[in-house]
């Protein structure tokens, strides 16, 4: 007995309503739907937690402006282009104090998407190249 061909049809709505519900799906987007790149910031502060996630990996740091404590959430490139750059989970610890560039988020709170990231101590590059192409 020959294994009968069967023909899978599916229709537009399945794939869509699939592609919704999966986890992640919605998560990516593109930069300027998400910030500014006419609100460049520089942040200096202490890494808090970091993130080695997709698609996009974080950097959360704990900073102090006027005496007042602030969180800042600072997006980077995902892990793959990260790492093809250099970068590795063991490049940066909690506790290490940074300087970051970049651009806000459009919503006004402390979000931004790095465009640099260096050492605050040394000055030394631990990475640049920017997300404003995302």
């Amino acid at each position: 007995m020959r294994p009968r061909l069967v023909r899978a049809s599916t229709s537009p709505a399945i794939v869509l309503t699939a592609t919704l519900a999966s986890p992640g799906a919605g998560a990516h987007h593109s930069f300027s739907a998400e910030f500014d790149i006419g609100r460049p910031i520089e942040v200096t502060g202490t890494v808090t937690k970091i993130e080695w996630t997709n698609p996009h990996a974080w950097i959360h740091l704990e900073t102090e402006v006027d005496g007042k404590r602030e969180q800042w959430a600072v997006e980077m490139l995902g892990i793959n282009a990260l790492v093809r750059s250099g970068v590795s989970p063991t490049t940066v610890k909690t506790g290490d104090k940074l300087t970051i560039t970049g651009y806000g988020a459009r919503n006004g709170t402390n979000t931004a998407n790095a465009s640099s990231v260096k050492r605050a101590d040394t000055g030394e590059t631990l990475w640049s190249g920017g997300n404003s192409s995302n």
